[in-house]
């Protein structure tokens, strides 16, 4: 079965044993008048999608349903100034598409200390990624989280951005290429660094493309928060780590640990 929002938005619903009659009536439109008791039944079995992402995120705080769940992140691109986040460690903000890879290697480059790297844009688009990549190995591990392109090739439906079939099998394309070019570094490194190269692909949806480090005393990441939007409109953050407090960035950062961490979803990556 290809996943779609009605999954999530039942098993929210049955698990504070509200009926759909219920649910219909608190549906969050814009005129408060709820939804149609049919409307909710064909959105639960998928017939129809929804597709305001607005929507989706009333109806997560209506139902308790994590935003992670529906492929969307704590951060709200839409009412940036509702949400209650230190901006202590901001280095930077931008929606522009300008200067993204170079964001993400120029980090990188800076690293010291282990890495932790989610999203396939800078391996499949940098040329000189392997030998940033391996150098970075000398100084402590990567943690690397790659979409399983057998999980994404099967919920397409999830990824409301792509709207066409051609872009569909690129994306596919690109995440299996970039396991590929992994694959061809991790064979070409010396014994001492490949046990440092850890690798995994996850079968969830995870609205950050991430690239950081952490040494203990001093971490940067760049982050751009996803929501399923187009790559065009996405901000990009540039954040730096701050001692003693809780920011933006090491909210990122847990969120990727907690899924690296969750083997229930993720596995090791073999040669």
């Amino acid at each position: 079965m290809e996943y779609h929002y009605g999954l999530t938005i039942r098993e929210g619903r049955e698990k504070l044993k509200m009926t759909q009659a219920q649910l219909a009536e608190k549906w969050p439109t814009d005129n408060g008048n709820g939804v149609n008791v049919n409307y909710v039944s064909d959105v639960e079995r998928g017939v129809k999608k929804i597709t305001n992402l607005c929507t989706i995120r009333n109806l997560c705080h209506l139902l308790r349903i994590p935003l992670w769940k529906v492929g969307l992140s704590d951060y709200d691109p839409f009412n940036p100034t509702q949400d209650k986040i230190n901006y202590d460690g901001f280095i930077k903000i931008t929606d522009s598409p300008n200067d993204r890879i170079s964001d993400y290697k120029k980090c990188l480059l800076e690293a010291k200390g282990n890495c932790f790297i989610s999203g396939t844009s800078m391996i499949h688009l940098a040329e000189d990624s392997a030998y940033i990549l391996k150098e970075k190995l000398y100084v402590g591990e990567i943690h690397l989280l790659i979409l399983d392109p057998g999980w994404i090739k099967n919920n397409f439906s999830i990824l409301t951005f792509i709207d066409d079939d051609d872009d569909k099998k690129q994306f596919h394309y690109e995440i299996r290429n970039s396991i590929r070019k992994l694959n061809q570094l991790r064979k070409k490194l010396p014994d001492k660094l490949i046990t440092r190269l850890k690798i995994k692909t996850y079968s969830t949806i995870f609205p950050y493309i991430v690239t950081g480090f952490d040494n203990g005393e001093a971490g940067k990441l760049v982050v751009e928060i996803t929501d399923y939007l187009p790559e065009k409109k996405r901000p990009r953050f540039t954040l730096q780590k701050v001692a003693g407090k809780q920011t933006l960035y090491e909210q990122i950062k847990k969120k990727f640990y907690s899924l690296w961490n969750n083997e229930s979803i993720t596995r090791e990556l073999q040669i």
